[in-house]
């Protein structure tokens, strides 16, 4: 089983710090490669972001499928373009984000999510009211720690963990899910601290695609429908191949 990993973010010094902790979390005879954009924010935050990031993460997308991997995992937990990409594609696209709140849907009655910055906690709730999990979730904190400053684990993982025992003591949660995928080096500990389940985003959407894809399972094509073949104006999108 082949799956291509996405951070869908154009920093390769981000990079370096998570492809270790993917591979370590892929299961026996599943190759990953991980990957990060050739352009755009070197972070993901917040809605702007996220727009900018839409072409060059279709461009990756598109690639993977056409290069025989088995399934794509867009290593956000904001779920940037999940929806476009899995109209694009066949193959089975999970996402971070989702693939956490469905993993922590079965843990636990009351989840907390502790994400990097009020931005990326307002785009997260804003993705709960998608899915319609607001009646499970009973807050998004966030730690204030910009996703490029999770390089330093010690002040980052402190600052995470005190977000997550106020949400186990103020708000009643009895799941914790983790809101960026750059928190994994710190997720072990995190877990180690706390009574209740941690979920770690990333290693939940790369267990679910190498589940989906022993399954035999995609996404639903009347569900995710392929778009139609029309002109696409201007320089950008040429360069990029779409």
């Amino acid at each position: 089983m082949r799956i291509k990993i996405i951070i869908p973010n154009a920093s390769k010094a981000f990079l370096a710090t998570q492809v270790e902790k993917r591979r370590q979390a892929a299961g026996l005879g599943v190759d990953v490669d991980v990957i990060c954009l050739n352009e755009g924010p070197v972070s993901l935050e917040g809605g702007v972001d996220e727009a900018l990031i839409g072409p060059p993460l279709l461009v990756e997308a598109r690639k993977a499928e056409q290069e025989g991997y088995d399934a794509i995992v867009i290593d956000c937990a904001m779920d940037p373009a999940t929806r476009a990409v899995r109209e694009l594609v066949n193959i089975p696209v999970t996402s971070a984000g989702e693939a956490a709140l469905l993993c922590a849907l079965g843990l636990g009655d009351r989840i907390s999510v502790v994400t990097v910055l009020e931005n990326t906690a307002r785009v997260i709730e804003d993705r709960i009211r998608t899915y319609e999990f607001q009646g499970r979730v009973t807050s998004v904190r966030f730690a204030d720690v910009p996703v490029l400053d999770l390089e330093h684990t010690d002040r980052a993982a402190e600052a995470i963990l005190r977000e997550a025992r106020k949400a186990i003591d103020e708000d009643g949660a009895d799941v914790i899910v983790l809101g960026c995928t750059g928190m994994s080096p710190v997720a072990a500990f995190l877990q180690q601290q706390l009574e209740v389940p941690v979920v770690d985003p990333a290693v939940a959407a790369l267990t679910l695609a190498e589940s989906l894809v022993r399954m035999r399972l995609s996404h639903s094509k009347k569900c995710y429908l392929t778009p139609p073949k029309k002109e696409i104006v201007g320089k950008q999108f040429k360069d990029w191949g779409l």
